[in-house]
Protein backbone atom coordinates (compact mmCIF):
# COMPACT_ATOMS: atom_id res chain seq x y z
CA UNK A 1 0.00 0.00 0.00
CA UNK A 2 1.32 3.41 -0.94
CA UNK A 3 0.99 5.91 1.54
CA UNK A 4 1.41 9.74 1.17
CA UNK A 5 1.62 12.54 3.88
CA UNK A 6 1.02 15.62 3.59
CA UNK A 7 0.00 19.03 6.00
CA UNK A 8 -3.33 19.96 5.55
CA UNK A 9 -3.17 22.76 2.90
CA UNK A 10 -5.71 25.49 2.29
CA UNK A 11 -7.02 24.76 -1.34
CA UNK A 12 -4.08 23.47 -2.65
CA UNK A 13 -2.04 23.17 -5.82
CA UNK A 14 -2.79 20.68 -8.55
CA UNK A 15 0.33 18.76 -8.13
CA UNK A 16 -1.10 18.11 -4.12
CA UNK A 17 -4.08 16.06 -5.83
CA UNK A 18 -1.99 14.46 -8.33
CA UNK A 19 0.52 12.95 -5.38
CA UNK A 20 -2.98 12.40 -3.45
CA UNK A 21 -3.99 10.41 -6.59
CA UNK A 22 -1.19 8.37 -7.00
CA UNK A 23 -1.29 7.17 -3.44
CA UNK A 24 -3.33 4.41 -1.59
CA UNK A 25 -4.22 6.67 1.38
CA UNK A 26 -3.07 10.31 2.49
CA UNK A 27 -2.37 10.85 5.75
CA UNK A 28 -2.88 14.86 6.66
CA UNK A 29 0.23 15.98 9.07
CA UNK A 30 -1.77 17.99 11.73
CA UNK A 31 0.13 16.94 14.36
CA UNK A 32 3.86 18.89 13.49
CA UNK A 33 4.03 22.51 14.50
CA UNK A 34 2.58 25.17 12.26
CA UNK A 35 4.65 27.11 9.21
CA UNK A 36 3.75 30.38 9.52
CA UNK A 37 3.83 31.81 6.01
CA UNK A 38 3.31 28.42 4.67
CA UNK A 39 0.72 26.48 2.55
CA UNK A 40 -1.75 25.59 5.45
CA UNK A 41 -3.73 29.19 5.36
CA UNK A 42 -3.19 30.43 2.32
CA UNK A 43 -3.13 30.43 -1.39
CA UNK A 44 -2.32 31.95 -5.29
CA UNK A 45 -5.20 32.59 -7.29
CA UNK A 46 -4.67 34.41 -10.81
CA UNK A 47 -5.96 38.31 -10.76
CA UNK A 48 -5.52 40.66 -13.23
CA UNK A 49 -1.79 42.00 -12.55
CA UNK A 50 -1.24 38.07 -11.76
CA UNK A 51 -0.89 35.78 -9.09
CA UNK A 52 -2.83 37.15 -5.94
CA UNK A 53 -3.09 35.65 -2.17
CA UNK A 54 -5.61 34.40 -0.54
CA UNK A 55 -4.77 34.02 3.30
CA UNK A 56 -6.94 32.69 6.35
CA UNK A 57 -5.79 35.32 9.30
CA UNK A 58 -4.72 32.99 12.18
CA UNK A 59 -3.81 33.38 15.78
CA UNK A 60 -0.07 32.97 16.37
CA UNK A 61 1.21 35.51 18.74
CA UNK A 62 2.41 33.98 21.75
CA UNK A 63 1.91 30.52 20.01
CA UNK A 64 5.18 29.51 18.60
CA UNK A 65 5.44 25.51 17.90
CA UNK A 66 1.95 25.26 18.26
CA UNK A 67 0.61 21.89 16.52
CA UNK A 68 -1.45 22.67 13.51
CA UNK A 69 -4.42 20.66 14.88
CA UNK A 70 -4.61 23.56 17.32
CA UNK A 71 -4.12 27.00 14.83
CA UNK A 72 -7.62 28.68 15.65
CA UNK A 73 -8.42 31.45 12.96
CA UNK A 74 -8.50 34.81 13.38
CA UNK A 75 -12.23 35.50 14.30
CA UNK A 76 -12.32 39.23 13.66
CA UNK A 77 -11.94 40.67 10.38
CA UNK A 78 -14.06 39.91 7.17
CA UNK A 79 -11.36 37.65 5.37
CA UNK A 80 -14.61 35.49 4.23
CA UNK A 81 -16.09 38.08 2.58
CA UNK A 82 -12.98 39.41 1.00
CA UNK A 83 -12.07 35.98 -0.03
CA UNK A 84 -15.14 35.55 -1.86
CA UNK A 85 -15.64 39.05 -3.68
CA UNK A 86 -12.11 38.43 -4.88
CA UNK A 87 -13.05 34.81 -6.48
CA UNK A 88 -16.50 36.75 -8.10
CA UNK A 89 -14.23 39.55 -9.35
CA UNK A 90 -11.71 37.43 -11.25
CA UNK A 91 -13.41 34.35 -12.47
CA UNK A 92 -17.10 34.79 -12.71
CA UNK A 93 -16.71 34.40 -16.22
CA UNK A 94 -15.15 31.32 -16.00
CA UNK A 95 -16.88 28.14 -17.14
CA UNK A 96 -16.84 26.31 -13.94
CA UNK A 97 -18.19 29.12 -11.70
CA UNK A 98 -21.73 28.45 -11.73
CA UNK A 99 -21.03 24.95 -10.54
CA UNK A 100 -18.07 24.93 -8.09
CA UNK A 101 -19.08 28.58 -6.58
CA UNK A 102 -22.08 27.45 -4.69
CA UNK A 103 -20.43 24.80 -2.99
CA UNK A 104 -17.49 26.62 -2.07
CA UNK A 105 -19.75 29.85 -0.51
CA UNK A 106 -20.89 27.36 1.70
CA UNK A 107 -17.95 25.63 2.99
CA UNK A 108 -17.06 29.82 3.60
CA UNK A 109 -20.19 29.76 5.75
CA UNK A 110 -19.33 28.36 8.43
CA UNK A 111 -15.51 27.58 8.81
CA UNK A 112 -14.74 26.99 12.32
CA UNK A 113 -12.86 27.94 15.35
CA UNK A 114 -9.52 25.92 13.58
CA UNK A 115 -7.67 26.08 10.38
CA UNK A 116 -7.12 22.53 9.77
CA UNK A 117 -10.85 20.90 10.13
CA UNK A 118 -11.52 23.99 7.85
CA UNK A 119 -9.02 23.19 4.96
CA UNK A 120 -9.46 19.67 5.72
CA UNK A 121 -12.76 20.08 3.95
CA UNK A 122 -11.62 22.47 1.41
CA UNK A 123 -9.18 19.32 0.21
CA UNK A 124 -12.18 16.75 0.39
CA UNK A 125 -14.52 18.78 -2.03
CA UNK A 126 -11.71 19.43 -4.70
CA UNK A 127 -10.53 15.67 -4.12
CA UNK A 128 -13.90 14.57 -4.79
CA UNK A 129 -14.57 17.23 -8.04
CA UNK A 130 -11.46 16.02 -9.43
CA UNK A 131 -12.70 12.14 -9.43
CA UNK A 132 -10.55 11.11 -6.67
CA UNK A 133 -11.25 8.15 -4.41
CA UNK A 134 -8.34 7.99 -2.29
CA UNK A 135 -9.14 7.68 1.27
CA UNK A 136 -7.73 10.76 3.78
CA UNK A 137 -7.14 10.32 7.38
CA UNK A 138 -5.32 12.73 10.14
CA UNK A 139 -2.26 11.72 11.76
CA UNK A 140 -3.79 13.11 15.05
CA UNK A 141 -6.11 10.07 15.04
CA UNK A 142 -3.21 7.95 14.67
CA UNK A 143 -0.78 8.57 17.90
CA UNK A 144 2.60 8.37 16.61
CA UNK A 145 5.64 9.78 17.80
CA UNK A 146 8.83 10.93 16.69
CA UNK A 147 9.74 13.74 14.53
CA UNK A 148 11.00 14.32 11.02
CA UNK A 149 11.58 10.49 9.09
CA UNK A 150 10.98 8.63 11.94
CA UNK A 151 7.47 10.42 12.38
CA UNK A 152 6.92 9.70 8.90
CA UNK A 153 7.61 5.84 8.90
CA UNK A 154 5.86 5.66 12.03
CA UNK A 155 2.85 6.58 10.31
CA UNK A 156 3.36 4.41 7.13
CA UNK A 157 3.64 1.19 9.71
CA UNK A 158 0.98 2.57 11.71
CA UNK A 159 -1.75 2.24 8.30
CA UNK A 160 -0.03 -1.01 7.13
CA UNK A 161 2.08 1.17 4.36
CA UNK A 162 4.69 -0.96 2.19
CA UNK A 163 6.04 2.25 0.51
CA UNK A 164 6.34 5.78 1.07
CA UNK A 165 5.63 8.31 -1.46
CA UNK A 166 7.31 11.39 -0.69
CA UNK A 167 7.49 14.79 -2.38
CA UNK A 168 10.97 15.35 -4.38
CA UNK A 169 12.22 17.43 -1.69
CA UNK A 170 12.79 14.30 0.25
CA UNK A 171 15.59 13.23 -1.39
CA UNK A 172 17.28 15.98 0.64
CA UNK A 173 16.15 14.94 4.12
CA UNK A 174 15.22 11.34 4.34
CA UNK A 175 16.74 9.08 5.81
CA UNK A 176 16.59 6.55 2.99
CA UNK A 177 18.34 4.07 5.73
CA UNK A 178 15.64 3.93 8.26
CA UNK A 179 12.96 3.04 5.29
CA UNK A 180 15.07 0.23 3.69
CA UNK A 181 16.00 -1.26 7.82
CA UNK A 182 11.90 -1.04 8.50
CA UNK A 183 11.13 -2.84 5.12
CA UNK A 184 9.39 0.41 3.76
CA UNK A 185 9.80 1.27 0.12
CA UNK A 186 10.60 5.00 -0.75
CA UNK A 187 9.35 6.63 -3.69
CA UNK A 188 9.70 10.28 -4.75
CA UNK A 189 6.65 12.42 -6.49
CA UNK A 190 7.04 13.86 -9.46
CA UNK A 191 4.36 16.47 -11.10
CA UNK A 192 4.80 18.34 -14.60
CA UNK A 193 2.23 21.19 -14.00
CA UNK A 194 2.34 21.70 -18.16
CA UNK A 195 0.18 18.34 -18.55
CA UNK A 196 -2.92 19.69 -16.88
CA UNK A 197 -3.94 23.04 -18.84
CA UNK A 198 -5.41 25.34 -18.18
CA UNK A 199 -3.93 25.95 -14.72
CA UNK A 200 -1.06 28.11 -14.20
CA UNK A 201 1.98 26.54 -12.35
CA UNK A 202 1.38 26.90 -8.54
CA UNK A 203 -2.10 28.40 -8.34
CA UNK A 204 -4.84 26.36 -6.10
CA UNK A 205 -6.79 23.50 -7.66
CA UNK A 206 -9.94 25.33 -7.51
CA UNK A 207 -8.37 27.94 -10.21
CA UNK A 208 -7.85 24.69 -12.51
CA UNK A 209 -11.90 23.88 -11.69
CA UNK A 210 -12.96 27.03 -12.35
CA UNK A 211 -11.45 27.68 -15.47
CA UNK A 212 -12.34 24.03 -16.71
CA UNK A 213 -10.14 21.34 -15.65
CA UNK A 214 -11.72 18.00 -15.47
CA UNK A 215 -10.95 14.58 -13.61
CA UNK A 216 -7.27 13.74 -13.59
CA UNK A 217 -6.50 10.83 -14.96
CA UNK A 218 -6.14 7.65 -12.78
CA UNK A 219 -2.84 6.75 -11.59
Amino acid sequence: MIVAIHQPNFLPWLGYFDKMNRSDLLILLDTVPFTKGGFQNRVQFRGRQGPLWLTIPVLTAGRLGQPTREVAIDPAGKWRTDHLKTLQANYAKAPGWRTLMPQIARLYEDPGSLLAPFATRGIMLLRDHLGIRTPVLAASGLDCRGSGSELLLNLVQAVGGTTYLSGPSGRTYLDAGLFERAGIGLAFHAFTPQACPPGLPGLSTLDFLLMGGRAIEEA
